[in-house]
């Protein structure tokens, strides 16, 4: 039978690890860094999405597409070189979520 810290652990084994940048942390409470569970990245986007509602806005369109000065990175990977939202994302992964910095 498993006890409470082991199932704790579990959870938090299975889970992802979303960065944002600081422009967007304002959006999320001051929030740079949870977790949400894993799954495809559409479900992990909609976990952050639920979880900081305004960040969708400042994130992606209204289709869902994410906006052009937004970076997500999928450990290594920018998301827009994995061609789809529906490609997996593993547990203990991290999800860094950055927009541009625009100044002169």
């Amino acid at each position: 039978m498993k006890t409470a810290q082991d199932q704790a652990e579990e959870y938090a084994v299975s889970d992802v690890t979303v960065i944002l940048s600081t422009p967007l942390a304002r959006f999320a409470g001051g929030e740079t860094k949870f977790t949400v569970p894993a799954g495809t990245f559409q479900e992990v986007i909609g976990e952050v999405y639920e979880r900081h509602p305004a960040l969708r806005v400042r994130v992606a369109d209204g289709a869902g597409a994410l906006l052009p000065f937004v970076s997500v990175y999928v450990g290594e990977d920018n998301i827009r070189d994995l061609g789809s939202f529906d490609v997996e994302v593993a547990p203990s992964s991290t999800v860094m979520i950055m927009s541009a910095v625009a100044g002169g």
